[in-house]
C-alpha cells in the first residue's frame, strides 16, 4: 500500500515536470571570447544587456580563471562548459585588465542567438503577407 502511494506520487511528479516544462534554462555570460596560440583567453566583444556587460566585463580583458580553474588548461569544450550553466547561476572570473587583477561574479543570462537585421526583402515579404 505504501509502495503504491509512493509510485503514484512519483508518476504525478514526473507528469507535472513534463507538463510545466520545468527544465532549467541554459545560461551564458554573454561575451565573445578569443583564444591565442599560447592558450590565453581574451574578451573580444561584450553585447549590451547580457551578464558580461551587466557585470562590468570589458573588451580586451584577459580571463585568467573561471571558478578557480586556469583557462589555459581548459580545451574549447571545457571552457564552454565552465561558462555555461543555468540562468541566474553565478560564475566567478579572475581577469587581468591592463596591469590590474580584477575579480567579478556574473549571473548567467539566457543564451540567445543574435538576430540578423531584417533586409529590405524581408520587409517586402512581411508587407505582402499582411495584405
Amino acid at each position: 500500500m505504501i509502495r503504491r502511494a509512493y509510485r503514484e506520487r512519483a508518476i504525478l511528479l514526473v507528469l507535472a515536470v513534463l507538463i510545466c516544462g520545468c527544465a532549467a534554462q541554459k545560461g551564458t555570460i554573454g561575451a565573445m571570447l578569443g583564444r591565442r596560440g599560447d592558450g590565453r583567453v581574451f574578451v573580444r566583444e561584450v553585447p549590451p544587456g547580457l551578464a558580461a556587460s551587466k557585470g562590468g566585463l570589458r573588451e580586451g580583458d584577459e580571463i585568467l580563471l573561471i571558478d578557480g580553474f586556469d583557462v589555459r588548461q581548459l580545451d574549447e569544450r571545457r571552457l564552454h562548459q565552465a561558462l555555461s550553466g543555468e540562468v541566474g547561476d553565478p560564475v566567478k572570473l579572475t581577469l587581468q585588465r591592463e596591469s590590474t587583477i580584477v575579480r567579478i561574479t556574473l549571473k548567467r543570462t539566457p543564451a540567445g542567438r543574435k538576430q540578423k537585421p531584417a533586409s529590405d526583402a524581408d520587409h517586402a515579404d512581411k508587407a505582402e503577407a499582411a495584405e
